[in-house]
């Protein structure tokens, strides 16, 4: 594919395997964000990057951030998965609200313990808070 898909956002369904796992490796490589829809989600993100080696760690940052959302905001949650070149970004949104800025950090990793192995591995992570609805906690693996 030569065309430049930068800025350019392409949704994959049926993305783990076959036809689906090809265009989205095609369209991530031609600089599209490229969101992968499967019945597993997780696998389907997992199994296309798993070239780059990172199966076992998105399947562990996977598994964190939901135990994290159901251990601790108590509520239901969402898995969001995406990929844009070496940058496969995974993020959970839950129902808990941050607490306040007086509170201390809203986040603490423990050094290679549930978040803070999370960190160790990412390139890049982070808390973005929606308001009273609640919180997204997002992890960049580089490939």
């Amino acid at each position: 594919m030569s065309e430049d898909l930068a800025g350019r956002t392409a949704v994959v369904t049926g993305g783990a395997s076959g036809i689906g796992e090809a265009c989205a490796i095609r369209l991530a490589g031609a600089g599209a964000s490229v969101v992968v829809a499967d019945i597993n989600p997780a696998a389907a993100t997992a199994g296309h990057w798993s070239a780059g080696g990172l199966a076992d760690d998105v399947a562990l940052v996977v598994t964190e951030l939901a135990a994290n959302a159901v251990r601790h905001a108590r509520s239901g949650f969402t898995v969001i998965l995406s990929a844009r070149r070496n940058v496969l970004r995974i993020a959970v949104r839950d129902a808990s609200p941050l607490p306040s800025d007086d509170a201390g950090p809203a986040l603490k990793p423990a050094p290679l313990h549930g978040l803070g192995a999370v960190a160790a591995m990412a390139s890049r992570w982070g808390v973005e808070s929606l308001g009273s609805s609640g919180k997204t906690v997002w992890v960049e693996l580089s490939r």
